[in-house]
């Protein structure tokens, strides 16, 4: 599958606790030069939490990352790594085919 540019995309998605969105977000940017990436917050159950708290809705963050899928793996292990997902309690994240997607970018402001 395609997106508009001609180029097979990848769309990472993951829960994380509330907070660790943003974190990842200014990471992606930095260190991986990626700033196609959304996150915004909900609500959900955490199952690894203690047994008095099982069950409890708790706020978290979802990213969401649109990436070359010649990068996906990569990025994908990045964001599984640096968001703590391989710890207990640390998310969930998932990689799916994306079909269309338009890129924006914000215009440069001169001082």
């Amino acid at each position: 599958m395609e997106n508009n540019s001609g180029k097979d995309i990848k769309r990472i998605t993951c829960f994380l606790p509330k907070g660790a969105g943003i974190r990842l977000v200014e990471m992606l940017h930095v260190e991986k030069n990626i700033d196609a990436t959304n996150v915004h917050t909900g609500r959900g159950l955490r199952t690894v939490e203690s047994v008095k708290d099982y069950g409890a809705w708790s706020e978290q963050d979802v990213l969401t990352v649109v990436v070359d899928a010649e990068r996906a793996e990569e990025i994908f292990e990045f964001i599984f790594f640096q968001g703590e997902l391989n710890k207990p309690g640390g998310g969930f994240i998932y990689l799916t085919p994306l079909i269309k997607a338009s890129h924006y970018t914000l215009p440069s402001i001169e001082g």
